[in-house]
């Protein structure tokens, strides 16, 4: 029983919760389509039918007649079409409303919604354009009374003021009957009621006469330029040039008159672009002729300046040519003296004669340009060119002296350091000749006689090229090197031989004490003794000896090696004895 009743509560506050929440979705809906109403109501009510009666009215023609019936068009299909759409959705959005269809209210309300919004947008467009043309005659009116005004100042300004305009007053006076012209379609358009049109034309107008202000202010500067200030700046040019003449001033092509008559000329053809209102054409030809006119300025000023630096530097020039030229004299002498004694592998020679032989043409362009300017013919720009040119090339020439002294002047003492090295080198050989000697060695090996004898041949070689008419210093040097090498290497080849033999001589003594009981060894004892003796192969000798003593004692040889090197390094490092 009790269960009954719990379920038929539940039944009923869900019931009562849907009661609830229906209510408050109506009176929200019910919020939304009023407010949709009440929206509707402002904008149908909207006179739009009145200003279409005004525009009627007026008689429009034209353009303005034709955006009229647009407009109108559009108005009808508002009142006929989108406006009962819009309310026929907003009367089912209500009825369902009211009737707790709370979903199908929802979505019409929403569809309404954006109907509404659209259609308000529409509306609002029908207003504003119709509200425009019913103003277009009054702003049309204004625009045209401003505009008028600015073309009666402009007019003013080229009548008082034609001096400052030229011949281009004749263009631009055309240009604005063209204007004139504009103002009286104006009034034809306005009379005949085409208001739109009569508006283009206005906007027109004032594009014109906007362009025309501009050319209006750009014009006086530039003609001021052309008919004034350019030819009073071409002649004071004239006139400086024709005194720099008469103090023997000379200049280079293209000549200073011949010049002035080019910007003469450019200044009557950019005067007839300027009568045609050729802004573009009449502003780019003044800074072309600016330039051209500081051209012929500097050109005037860097004579007078160069006249000033001419008179310095032609001393300059003088005196760097005659010591250049006894210079390299002097280094010709010292080069044809050395040439006879020494081969002079870097064309050194060469080079200071073809030195002499530019420094004598640039003596002649010196002395042609030194009689120019006592002729008056001097160009003073050109000459210092030249003579600054003389005097870099003058120091190039300098150095390149000093180089070639520098490499010439370690002749005599390579010279003297090669004979030294060839005395040297004798001694040297002298010396390993007397240390294998009292070695007492039964014969020597052929290739150490070979190499010994190569050697000598070499020293003998660097003696005799060192005592040639003519010698090369550089082919020396190279030979000394080399010979150097080889006498270094002779000498440890000879060491190595006294060594051998002196340490076989000491083996096959130790070898002595077993010799008499071990046959191998005494064989080898006798191989080494025939090779020491009979092919003086005293390295091969020590190999066989070496060999079979280690394999009687192990170590034995090192032991013997071992004293041996230590003796004579002992030997070495004692102090010589005081002489008495």
């Amino acid at each position: 029983m009790q269960s009954w009743i719990f379920i038929i509560l539940g039944i009923l506050i869900i019931v009562l919760a849907a009661a609830l929440y229906a209510a408050v979705r109506r009176s929200q809906n019910e919020k939304k389509i009023n407010k949709l109403n009440e929206d509707f109501e402002a904008m149908t009510s909207q006179p739009i039918y009145k200003t279409i009666e005004q525009l009627d009215a007026m008689n429009l023609t034209g353009e303005s007649h034709k955006s009229l019936e647009k407009w109108r068009g559009a108005y009808y299909d508002l009142i006929n079409n989108k406006f009962g759409k819009l309310y026929q959705n907003m009367f089912d959005a209500e009825k369902a409303n009211q009737n707790f269809k709370i979903f199908s209210s929802d979505k019409l309300i929403t569809t309404s919604e954006q109907q509404l919004k659209e259609t308000q947008s529409d509306s609002q467009d029908v207003i504003d354009s119709l509200d425009q043309l019913v103003k277009s005659s009054e702003q049309n009116k204004i625009q045209g009374e401003k505009l008028s005004e600015q073309y009666r100042e402009m007019r003013k300004e080229v009548l008082t003021k034609s001096f400052d305009y030229g011949d281009s007053v004749d263009e631009f006076e055309d240009r604005l009957s063209d204007v004139d012209k504009q103002f009286e379609t104006v009034r034809k358009l306005t009379s005949a009621g085409d208001h739109l049109e009569a508006k283009q034309v206005l906007a027109d107008i004032a594009k014109k006469l906007n362009i025309l202000s501009d050319v209006l202010k750009r014009i006086p500067p530039r003609y001021h330029e052309l008919i004034t200030e350019f030819p009073d700046q071409l002649s004071e040019i004239k006139t400086f040039f024709e005194k720099m003449r008469t103090e023997h001033y000379s200049f280079a092509d293209p000549g200073i008159l011949e010049s002035i008559a080019l910007v003469h000329n450019k200044i009557a053809v950019t005067l007839t672009a300027l009568g045609k209102l050729e802004l573009q054409v009449v502003e780019q030809n003044n800074k072309s002729i600016v330039k051209s006119i500081d051209e012929l300025y500097d050109r005037l000023q860097n004579e007078l300046d160069a006249k000033k630096k001419v008179a310095k530097i032609q001393k300059e020039a003088a005196e760097y040519l005659n010591h250049s030229s006894v210079q390299v004299t002097n280094l010709i002498m010292s080069l044809d003296h050395l040439n006879q004694s020494y081969v002079l592998t870097h064309n050194e020679l060469e080079d200071a004669r073809q030195m002499q032989s530019e420094i004598a043409d640039m003596q002649k362009e010196f002395d042609r340009k030194v009689q120019d300017i006592a002729d008056h013919q001097a160009i003073y720009t050109e000459t210092f060119d030249s003579f600054e040119a003389i005097a870099k090339r003058l120091g190039e020439l300098e150095q390149k002296q000093y180089q070639i002294n520098d490499s010439v002047s370690g002749l005599f003492e390579g010279e003297k350091v090669a004979k030294q090295g060839v005395t040297q080198f004798e001694i040297d050989l002298k010396n390993i000749q007397r240390d294998v000697e009292q070695a007492h060695l039964p014969g020597l090996p052929k290739d150490f006689t070979d190499y010994f004898a190569m050697v000598r041949e070499e020293v003998a070689k660097l003696d005799d090229n060192l005592n040639q008419v003519q010698i090369n210093i550089e082919d020396i040097t190279k030979q000394l090197i080399m010979t150097q090498e080889d006498l270094n290497t002779l000498t440890q080849k000879a060491k190595d031989m006294k060594d051998a033999a002196v340490l076989t001589e000491q083996a096959l003594q130790y070898a002595n004490r077993y010799t008499y009981g071990n046959e191998t060894l005494a064989g080898a004892a006798a191989e080494s003794k025939r090779i020491y003796s009979q092919e003086f192969n005293y390295q091969v000798s020590l190999d066989t000896i070496a060999t079979a003593l280690d394999q009687i004692e192990p170590g034995s040889f090192k032991r013997i090696e071992a004293s041996y090197y230590n003796a004579d390094s002992d030997l070495d490092a004692a102090p010589e004895a005081p002489m008495e």
